[in-house]
């Protein structure tokens, strides 16, 4: 067997891109006594293969198959249940209670300049923060020139 077909087989066999025929080509030639210095590596891999394929299982496993118990058919009727329930009773509560309208004017206004004060003074606390930044950027400017 010529060596640049070995080679063609083996970059076809590490794409995972050979038949099985070919792979016992490689096989074959690995499990010979010369091989290239250059495919030496390869020819432990390809030996192993061959070892390990002669292998057979020595005894026989059981596979255990498990009945479904009336305990997980009840959970699955129980959490089906509770999901129909849940979709089933919800009720509207925003349509029963309006949240955030009010009848007097006078209310509406205050309330909206009390959210607005409120945020407000949470905008001024992170701007205060910034008195630091501009600390930081006078003096790396002091540095650069």
């Amino acid at each position: 067997m010529e060596l640049s077909n070995i080679e063609k087989l083996l970059e076809k066999y590490f794409e995972g891109q050979t038949t099985i025929s070919e792979e016992k080509e490689l096989k074959v030639y690995f499990t010979r006594e010369t091989v290239p210095s250059h495919l030496e590596s390869y020819k432990d891999m390809f030996q192993y293969f061959s070892e390990e394929s002669t292998i057979t299982a020595t005894k026989d496993l059981k596979l255990h198959t498990r009945k479904k118990s009336r305990y997980a058919w009840i959970g699955m009727a129980a959490s089906i249940a509770l999901i129909a329930g849940i979709f089933l009773t919800k009720t509207d509560q925003t349509n029963k209670k309006e949240l955030g309208t009010y009848e007097d004017p006078e209310i509406a206004l205050q309330e909206t300049k009390k959210i607005l004060n409120m945020v407000s003074q949470y905008m001024n606390e992170g701007k205060q923060e910034l008195v630091y930044l501009k600390k930081f950027e006078n003096t790396k400017n002091k540095f650069i020139k």
